[in-house]
């Protein structure tokens, strides 16, 4: 700090621009009084309080003295360290005095730690609402016939917006999605999809999840364990058969010549399976739907078939990057089905078993060329191209070695997915 007086600069050493002078400061006060009285400048070398006292701070002084951040966390790192300050001032970066202001002028208590025991909250059986909090009756008519009636939807953007979600402000609501946990309003929102409440394996239209072609959610899911058991091998503990996407439970598959007639490579499954097994997931490369319609052309002329319609901006492209689900091949009666699922917020697809298939079965699933898509997000008209031409290609259903026919019986029309 720097005093000017009479046009001498003199240095003073001082920890503060509130503490008082020294007597072992550079310049004693005797000698500061003397300069000052040879001057017109007065300077009040009285002690000044160190700081305000917390009676004259007001709640507005405190709370601007923290950021916004760190304001809007306070309370949670206030439960979380129950009350000790130094540790709060640590974990948000912040003055110790200024969070200890901020706790005292926003009158910050900590609340008795709720305990939950095999009788209820705290000894108290609480009365069971999970079916009541995933009731549908809490959406909208409107907006979940939007999305039950939605056959293909754009890329999903998570909503950021002011306001409740409605048809005007909500890009989930206009686009029939179902908002989630990285929404704006998350669980604030009518729209906000809430997981169900089931018991049972969640694999049919019973649970909210699965009609809802999602995974169940750990977060939002309340009694079927979905995600508690380890990935990467099937679920033995829990009930819950609706994670089979996010957690890599997929079958034993197998690589092997097929057993159409110049079709080249086919997938097989090792182990038996059961009506609505999950095989696999469909995966590879995520490109738009111009640059699909190019590769198409090219794919249609070599008698192959990669592309697959995740939504209508963005289509997967197994040619360059996929798995061994890239090689099953078509089939108008195929044991197979594909579905594209929600999963945590991102649009995945799955191959499923349509009916139970013998172990070392080759596996199929209907490409759906001769089905076009005709709506105010994509038109894709019906091709005919000339390997579905072929009854021997077309309709070639798997045999296993055993000669018994491991398709399934055809009970009407397809269920149709998005296959370019």
């Amino acid at each position: 700090m720097f005093i000017t007086l009479n046009c001498d600069i003199r240095r003073l050493s001082l920890s503060n621009s509130l503490c008082p002078f020294k007597s072992d400061t550079l310049l004693p006060e005797d000698d500061i009084s003397s300069v000052v009285k040879s001057d017109s400048m007065q300077i009040d070398t009285s002690t000044p309080s160190r700081k305000r006292t917390r009676s004259s701070m007001s709640a507005g002084d405190a709370l601007s003295t923290l950021t916004p951040l760190q304001a809007s966390i306070c309370e949670r790192v206030y439960l979380m360290f129950q009350g000790d300050v130094d540790k709060m001032a640590s974990a948000m970066g912040a003055d110790r005095d200024l969070v200890e202001r901020y706790v005292t002028e926003t009158k910050m208590t900590l609340t008795e730690p709720t305990l939950l025991t095999a009788g209820g909250v705290n000894g108290r059986r609480r009365k069971d609402t999970s079916s009541e909090y995933t009731s549908m009756k809490n959406y909208n008519v409107s907006w979940l016939k939007n999305v039950q009636d939605a056959e293909i939807h754009p890329a999903f953007m998570p909503c950021d917006h002011e306001g409740p979600c409605n048809e005007e402000t909500c890009s989930c609501v206009r686009n029939a999605f179902f908002c989630t946990k990285h929404c704006i309003w998350g669980e604030r929102s009518r729209n906000f999809f809430r997981g169900c409440a089931c018991k049972g394996n969640c694999n049919t239209k019973s649970c909210a999840c699965f009609a809802a072609k999602r995974e169940c959610d750990p977060d939002l899911c309340r009694s079927c364990g979905a995600c508690s058991d380890p990935p990467n091998k099937p679920a033995t503990e829990q009930t819950c058969k609706n994670d089979s996407l996010s957690m890599r439970r997929h079958a034993h598959l197998l690589v092997a010549e097929s057993t159409v007639p110049d079709a080249g490579w086919g997938l097989f499954t090792k182990h038996a399976l059961k009506k609505g097994d999950f095989v696999h997931e469909y995966v590879g490369e995520v490109i738009s739907q111009e640059e699909a319609e190019r590769r198409g052309r090219i794919y249609d002329k070599l008698n192959r078939s990669y592309l697959f319609n995740m939504s209508s901006d963005y289509v997967v492209d197994a040619s360059r990057k996929g798995n061994k689900t890239k090689y099953a091949n078509h089939s108008s009666k195929p044991n197979c089905y594909t579905k594209t699922v929600m999963v945590n917020g991102d649009s995945r697809i799955g191959l499923f078993a349509k009916c139970d298939v013998e172990a070392q079965s080759e596996l199929f699933f209907d490409y759906r060329y001769d089905v076009g898509i005709d709506n105010d997000l994509i038109i894709k008209p019906a091709q005919n191209v000339d390997w579905m031409n072929d009854p021997k290609m077309a309709n070639k259903v798997s045999k296993p070695n055993a000669g018994v026919s491991s398709g399934c019986k055809q009970k009407g029309t397809n269920k149709k997915h998005s296959i370019a």
